[in-house]
């Protein structure tokens, strides 16, 4: 999916955040006493709301609010899961059901739908974004987070988790650190060499790409800077030789060969791989049996194509159809669903990160931790109701 209800970044879809054990204490549930008339009533017709659920009273407040209500047949439904439509019209009425100014940005939103004046309430807050709502999709439990700690301001919390190693950002504003060192261990079947915590990996997908019937070969892994230093003197004097000056020579070198000091091959998390038969670097791999092999699998061992087609200008790099990069097996299936790039995709996480903390210290989820979080994790009633009561009371 490229788009989705809590697009921060190319509209996508922010990733779940919140264990299924996360709503199981609320912080500080209400006494009855506390709960609005009209609402106890409604709340107690319902078959399937013991009066010691965990989400009772979250339930007696947000049917209060008038933000939701019963599914018919005196049935609140707790377990059902909450769509994207569903989500932004409890938050629209719990905020006021104000009326939105603009024209309808959503190609899959028809006029008049229950949920119209809500998703473009979403939209216009900075909530969503993007051409597509996809109004009946389950929505991930972070996206909720995500759109109240945006509803909140965006604010600063503390606890936050810091880069893993494996999501080390390196590019041409983004240098290898100072202080880098990095175990290496052997790449099968050539001379190369990778950071040693994911070269099970890589040489695993090297073997499965091989029993596939394909024809993979790594032509470049590890980097020292000596190495990356003369790499990019040729690639200058290449361009040199055409007629450039040095400072445009360097410049169109950096486009496809990365300044010393700023490429991936120097952390020993990246590798080249080409097919067999077809040796040579440049856009036509994608077209070659083995790369499209790998760039449909690569995810399942946590790589990357880290350089794709449509996203030069935010990586710094032309498109690189050969150049893959360990991330690990949950980053990387978020970066293939999303459509993302590494860059965007760490900045999605840094809101996420941002968005969970908060969440913590709020009161609405007792995971202190990003790592305590279920990514792309889905709603229920019952655990939105506990939520939304968590976090705007």
């Amino acid at each position: 999916m490229r788009r989705g209800i809590a697009g921060g970044l190319s509209g996508v879809m922010l990733a779940g955040m919140l264990t299924a054990g996360a709503w199981a204490a609320p912080a500080a549930k209400p006494t009855v006493s506390e709960q609005p008339t009209q609402a106890m009533s409604s709340i107690q017709n319902f078959y399937d709301v013991p009066e010691d659920a965990y989400y009772a009273a979250a339930a007696y407040w947000a049917v209060g609010k008038g933000m939701v209500s019963g599914a018919g047949e005196r049935l609140f439904e707790p377990d059902a899961l909450c769509t994207n439509a569903q989500v932004v019209t409890m938050l629209w009425r719990g905020m006021g059901s104000p009326e939105p100014v603009g024209a309808n940005p959503f190609s899959d939103v028809p006029a008049g739908t229950y949920y119209e004046k809500a998703a473009l309430w979403a939209y216009e807050a900075g909530l969503v974004s993007g051409t597509e709502f996809y109004g009946e999709q389950p929505c991930s439990r972070g996206s909720i987070v995500t759109m109240l700690w945006k509803l909140a301001g965006q604010p600063a919390a503390q606890g936050q988790a810091g880069a893993d190693w494996n999501l080390l950002l390196v590019n041409a504003w983004n240098a290898v650190p100072q202080n880098f060192s990095v175990t290496l261990a052997p790449i099968q079947g050539c001379q190369y060499s990778i950071d040693a915590r994911c070269a099970d990996a890589l040489n695993q997908m090297l073997t499965d790409c091989w029993a596939a019937g394909y024809s993979p070969l790594v032509c470049s892994g590890y980097r020292t800077q000596q190495t990356q230093e003369w790499l990019f003197s040729q690639a200058v004097d290449k361009w040199m030789a055409r007629g450039l000056s040095r400072a445009d020579a360097e410049q169109t070198a950096a486009r496809s060969t990365a300044v010393p000091g700023t490429s991936e091959h120097q952390m020993g998390l990246a590798a080249d791989i080409i097919d067999i038969h077809y040796p040579e670097l440049n856009e036509k791999q994608a077209t070659r049996p083995t790369q499209q092999w790998l760039m449909e699998h690569c995810w399942e061992y946590g790589f990357i194509l880290r350089y794709p087609e449509d996203k030069s200008e935010l990586t710094g790099i032309i498109y690189e159809p050969w150049h893959y990069r360990y991330v690990g097996v949950e980053a990387a299936q978020a970066i293939r669903e999303q459509g993302l790039c590494l860059e965007e995709y760490l900045q999605w996480r840094a809101q996420y990160q941002s968005a969970v903390a908060w969440a913590w210290e709020k009161g609405v989820t007792a995971s202190a931790t990003v790592e305590g979080f279920a990514p792309q994790a889905t709603c229920t009633r019952a655990q939105l109701v506990t939520f939304l009561h968590h976090a705007l009371t």
